[in-house]
Formats: structure tokens, sequence, C-alpha cells
């Protein structure tokens, strides 16, 4: 007491209050909000890396495949036509291929040649001729070292086993006369590139040396250059695009049924 008075007492000032209440409140929420962001980043980390590990395993499942093959060679200064057919599988992203196929050709069919079984005196026999064909099995591996949207370089080996048949016959009676098989081993390297135009479709082409091991002439009549181009068919893009495509023309039948008047 000072002078007769009574001191007044000191209350509490609300604006203080107000704003540790604030501050308290404030914190709260801050710390509300860090975890909720912390949560929801942490759920974008699992689906994105979930989103990761679905796309590898796809990439890295092995896939059934089955193609035609054609390729140009020179046998004994001629161009000649190998047709073939193959069925593999893909595995590891795509980057490795290995493959079965069955080749087969024809050329010379109709060749005077050396009689082979030497009867006559005349070394030519000139009323023979002969219809040879070369089949064989093969097997190869390709290692594709460049995969993008657009380019594909891969090296494929390949080794077989086949053979040559020649079948001799007479020009004028058509009766044969005779035959003999000659077996190799194909030996081949190449290097294919693939170039995606289009989405559905692109071009391709492909080069190497092909090897025969055997026994005589046959090793060098064989072995030479091979190349093949053609065009590339995408059917794993044509489905998807064509399952869209009547996904949504299904919504728009559906859309279009919804909107029609009662009674049409």
């Amino acid at each position: 007491m000072k002078y007769g008075f009574q001191e007044p007492r000191k209350r509490p000032n609300k604006i203080n209050i107000l704003l540790l209440i604030l501050f308290f409140a404030g914190q709260r929420l801050a710390y509300a909000q860090t975890d909720s962001t912390a949560a929801i980043q942490k759920a974008t980390v699992v689906k994105d890396t979930t989103a990761l590990q679905s796309n590898a395993a796809a990439q890295n499942k092995a896939k059934l495949f089955f193609n035609f093959d054609a390729r140009g060679t020179f046998i004994q200064h001629k161009h000649i036509n190998v047709f073939g057919v193959n069925a593999g599988i893909t595995f590891g992203e795509k980057r490795n291929r290995l493959t079965a196929g069955y080749y087969w050709l024809g050329y010379n069919a109709a060749r005077r040649l050396v009689n082979w079984r030497k009867i006559l005196p005349n070394p030519l026999n000139l009323s023979y001729y002969t219809a040879t064909d070369v089949r064989f099995a093969n097997f190869a591996y390709w290692h594709t070292a460049i995969r993008n949207k657009r380019w594909v370089l891969s090296t494929p080996l390949e080794i077989g086993i086949g053979n040559e048949s020649t079948r001799f016959r007479d020009l004028f009676d058509g009766v044969a006369s005779g035959s003999r098989k000659d077996y190799f081993i194909p030996l081949q390297v190449g290097v294919y590139a693939e170039y995606r135009a289009f989405r559905w479709a692109g071009i391709n082409s492909q080069i190497g040396y092909r090897n025969a091991l055997s026994s005589g002439e046959f090793r060098e009549r064989f072995s030479g250059f091979y190349y093949s181009y053609g065009v590339n068919l995408y059917p794993e893009a044509i489905w998807k695009d064509f399952k869209k495509w009547s996904k949504r023309k299904g919504k728009s039948q559906t859309l279009d049924n919804a909107s029609a008047p009662v009674g049409h």
C-alpha cells in the first residue's frame, strides 16, 4: 500500500494468452502436417517402387515368338534365296533371344555336270542333270547391345546341322539314275539392325558370314556372305490399340444409350 491506496491486481494480458494458444495450436498443426506429408511421401515412394518392380518383372518375363526368315546368298556366283521359320523366347529385358529354326533352299535345279559315276569315257555326260536341295536345322543366340524406342542392334550367333541332297536324272527318260548326300555344319555370325519407324511397323536389315564345316568341295560352295531386309510388325502394339479402341467404342455406345429418350 502506498499513499493509502491499494495496489491494483495485475490482470493477465488477454493478447498474450491468445498468442500462446495460437502458438501451441500452430505447433500441433505443423506436426500434424509434417506427419501427413511424410505419410504421403512414404506412400508415393512405396507406390513408385511397386510400379518399378512390376515394370521390371514384366520386362524380365520370358516371351515366346514365331517368325519367318528369308535371306539372300551367293552360291557358285549365283544369287540364291534361303527360306526358314524360327521359334524361340526372349528374356532379360528383351536383350537375349534363343531360337530354333529350319531352313531350306533349292538351286541349280537343271545344272549339267561331270558324270559322278565316271562310267562313260567322255567326262561330260550332257544327257544328265541334277536336282540339288539343301536343308538344315539352326540354333541361334541373339545378344542385343542397343534397345530403345526406335533402334535395336543385335549380334546373332548361329550353329546348325544339315545336308545337301543331289539327284541325278536322265533328261530324256526322266528316270533317276542315282543320288548322294553331303552333311555339313553351318556356322554363322552377323549383325542385325531394326528401326521402329511407326508404332505398328518398322524395317530391319541383317548381314553376316556363313561357314559350312564339311568335307569336300561343298564347304567352298556353301560358305559365303548372306543378307536380309524386310518389314517388322509389332502385334503387341496393334493388340493394345485395338483393346483401347474397343473400350472407347463400348463407352460411347453406353453413353448414347443412356442419353436416348425413354420409349425410343
